[in-house]
């Protein structure tokens, strides 16, 4: 059975068919999660209210766009929204850090260079440079995030980025540019690259 079939028959009441949406595309939905937020707990919290929120919305998908494509647009919106409730719980967080002084900030600091230094291992090291990268994938603007995060890492084409964000290709592929370009001085900077 076809998307356009079971949304179909969702929108006439089968509502045990929307059980095949969950299914098909749940993978996808926690893997941008993820990506964008970098956080487990997070990301599955994100991508249920993204399965709420496709239901509640069923109604409204006329199918002028692919249901993957409108399930990755409302994925993007439900992280966006997520990242900025994330940001200001850190800043709250932070504030009440730094008014209580925080004593721990030196000893992981100390804890991180002690265990390079006991243990140089190219797969902490890999994980670590991994870390960085994302890292750094988060100080790019929400835009050029999301479009290294579709093309990079989740493999999309420019065609479907386009479709998701609304945008012709070769706007994508401007802003790919321009989102590689920034994570590559970024990344000098570090000496990663």
């Amino acid at each position: 059975m076809d998307d356009l079939e079971i949304v179909r028959l969702v929108k006439k009441g089968e509502t045990k068919y929307f059980e095949e949406i969950i299914k098909k595309y749940k993978k996808v939905v926690f893997g941008h999660s993820y990506n964008f937020l970098r956080n487990r707990e997070e990301a599955e919290d994100t991508a249920q209210e993204v399965f709420i929120a496709v239901y509640k919305s069923l109604g409204s998908f006329r199918g002028d766009s692919k249901l993957s494509t409108w399930i990755y647009r409302i994925t993007i919106n439900t992280c966006k929204n997520r990242l900025k409730q994330m940001q200001r719980l850190r800043a709250q967080t932070a504030d009440e850090l730094y008014e209580e002084g925080d004593e721990n900030k030196t000893s992981m600091v100390d804890n991180i260079k002690e265990k390079e230094e006991k243990e140089p291992d190219k797969s902490y090291a890999s994980d670590r440079v991994r870390e960085l990268i994302y890292s750094r994938i988060d100080e790019l603007t929400a835009e050029q995030k999301h479009v290294i995060l579709m093309r990079d890492v989740d493999g999309l084409s420019y065609e479907e980025i386009g479709r998701v964000l609304k945008l012709s290709v070769s706007a994508v592929k401007s802003k790919l540019f321009r989102a590689r370009e920034n994570l590559r001085e970024k990344l000098e900077k570090d000496d990663v690259l």
